[in-house]
């Protein structure tokens, strides 16, 4: 095999410390990288670059020196076509990784970063053969990515995509770009991404989408591209096209792979240009039912009863993108009927509902979340759902509402179930008020699920049983972690489910609340009348195969009994 390297084996050395070895950094300057890469969420290398202290070059030959992996110009190597079907375009931008060679079983694959071991295993997993790594610039390894896959990705993107009049009309750069973003557009629907991020940076356009609640990159692209890009998305979402220097929203509908997508779009001035990001609504993919929320038993019954009372408040809490949204509009579903008036203010509308009266906040017309609701209020409802309570004065007039026979949902930014009791208090809701009205407190995450067609059961280490408390789950668990197969694109994972915590406002509850009880006070109480945390919730669903320890982990804390 020509450029054969070393074999894939598990590297020791740390990055931070291969670069002072070879001598391109110092101590301070890795103690500085690793501070701004902590506060950017970016990778070492990552941070290294951004702050000039090496670039991608002297990266790679210091990783090739210190390892002893050849290092390879992958613009002066022709690429065979036929390797496109060796390895799926997903991982290999996945993993940054380039198939150059095959021989039998054995696969030369180029890497950006040969210390991603984690990576390296997922790309032998699903090549099932041995793998040799060489290492390549990961500017050099996203171009040869693109022409490698770009013939047989491009196929069909015009049909898959519904143009519009003038798409393809102006310079050969506006050209470009409608091009790039029909591209990235196509790829986020196809892997059902729910947001897509363009981010200039210091020499550089990176676009990322967040598939199963998880960034990745998808594209690296030259800086000159960039206004084309905006202008492009200003355009198709009607911002103004001029105007730079202030944050601005915009939306367009557009039919992509035969599903009809809603973008939600908003600009934001950084100082290496404007970001834009873009929200993906399928709007054919919500679930309106509680059975396809992921409650457990005991949690749909309490939340289901909740529900039905003809008055009282309903919170649903958890951090942005947690699906708050989609739970507030499978319980107004589960509800819907001709007897009851349904009415709605939210920002955005997301989904329309049947049968149900849906008002959108407009700030620009004083239709705010509360001028809404005064006015809801006159038109005699049975259910009123605020998609956010966000200050003092919507708060008030939703404890009022719950009080005077209405029965109100909304939700809440809070991390916990009691959590959402100290907001309230601190939004200076008297603590009998929220005692007399506050019927469910749930708070929820999501969790990516496990792709059923390559899950692999595994039996966690004592000391991870221990950690997590396990043995809690009885003789009847069984876990599994993600492998990865092209049904999945070799992530292991398939689609997210919920896991919730709700809180029933019994009377001790009430006197708790009325005390001003702290919020672990009233989670305690909880516990002790059969609440599920959010983390033992994750470990049930674990414990059916549904998810992995890893997803569970990543998105709770542990709450110790």
């Amino acid at each position: 095999m020509p450029g054969a390297g070393r074999k894939m084996k598990r590297q020791k050395k740390r990055l931070g410390d291969i670069l002072i070895e070879a001598g391109l950094i110092n101590s301070t300057d890795l103690a500085s990288a690793l501070e701004y890469s902590k506060k950017k969420s970016l990778k070492l290398g990552e941070a290294l670059k951004e702050l000039g202290l090496v670039n991608e070059h002297e990266l790679s030959k210091a990783l090739s020196r210190q390892l002893g992996i050849p290092l390879v110009d992958l613009e002066r190597i022709v690429l065979d076509p036929s390797l496109a079907e060796v390895l799926p375009e997903i991982i290999a931008r996945k993993h940054l990784a380039i198939p150059l060679g095959k021989r039998g079983r054995e696969f030369l694959i180029a890497v950006a970063d040969p210390l991603n071991i984690f990576g390296i295993d997922e790309i032998a997993r699903h090549l099932k053969g041995k793998v040799t790594l060489c290492i390549a610039p990961e500017s050099q390894i996203q171009r040869a990515i693109d022409r490698l896959y770009g013939a047989t990705g491009s196929q069909g993107r015009a049909a898959s995509i519904e143009t519009r009049p003038g798409d393809a009309s102006g310079t050969e750069e506006d050209t470009e770009a409608v091009q790039l973003i029909n591209d990235v557009i196509l790829q986020a629907a196809r892997e059902e991404a729910s947001d897509i991020h363009i981010e200039p940076l210091e020499h550089h356009v990176r676009i990322r989408i967040r598939v199963d609640g998880i960034l990745k990159v998808i594209r690296q692209l030259p800086k000159e591209i960039h206004p084309s890009l905006v202008s492009r998305i200003k355009v198709m979402s009607g911002m103004d096209i001029g105007e730079r220097r202030k944050p601005q929203d915009g939306r367009f509908d557009m039919g992509v792979a035969g599903k009809e997508i809603d973008f939600r779009c908003s600009c934001m001035p950084t100082s290496k240009g404007e970001k834009i990001v873009m929200r993906l609504l399928d709007k054919s993919s919500i679930r309106l039912s509680l059975l396809d929320l992921g409650l457990e038993p005991g949690q749909k019954k309490v939340l289901e009863q909740a529900i039905r009372r003809p008055y009282g408040m309903v919170l649903v809490t958890g951090p942005t993108g947690s699906g708050k949204t989609t739970t507030l509009y499978a319980c107004l579903q589960t509800i819907n009927s001709i007897e009851k008036n349904i009415v709605t203010v939210e920002d955005p509308v997301e989904y329309e509902l049947e049968g149900v009266s849906q008002v959108q906040v407009n700030p620009k017309a004083d239709l705010t979340f509360a001028n809404a609701l005064r006015s809801i209020l006159r038109q005699d409802p049975d259910v009123v759902m605020i998609g956010e309570i966000r200050d003092v004065e919507t708060a008030d007039i939703a404890i009022q509402a719950s009080l005077t026979g209405h029965l109100v949902l909304s939700t809440l930014h809070t991390n916990t179930a009691a959590g959402a009791v100290a907001r309230l208090i601190d939004m200076e809701i008297q603590p009998f008020l929220i005692a007399s009205s506050l019927v469910v407190s749930l708070a929820q995450r999501l969790v990516r699920r496990l792709c059923p067609e390559c899950r692999e059961e595994f039996d966690p280490p004592q000391e991870l049983r221990d950690e997590l408390r396990l043995d809690r789950l009885g003789p009847d668990a069984h876990f599994f972690r993600a492998r990865g197969c092209p049904k999945c694109g070799g992530v292991g994972y398939k689609g997210r489910v919920a896991i919730f915590e709700v809180l029933e406002v019994d009377k001790d509850i009430d006197t708790l609340i009325i005390k001003k009880a702290s919020s672990g006070t009233i989670f305690e109480r909880a516990k002790e009348t059969g609440m599920l945390s959010l983390r033992e919730a994750g470990l049930r669903k674990a414990a059916s195969g549904i998810t992995t320890l890893e997803e569970v982990v990543r998105v709770t804390v542990d709450t110790a009994d």
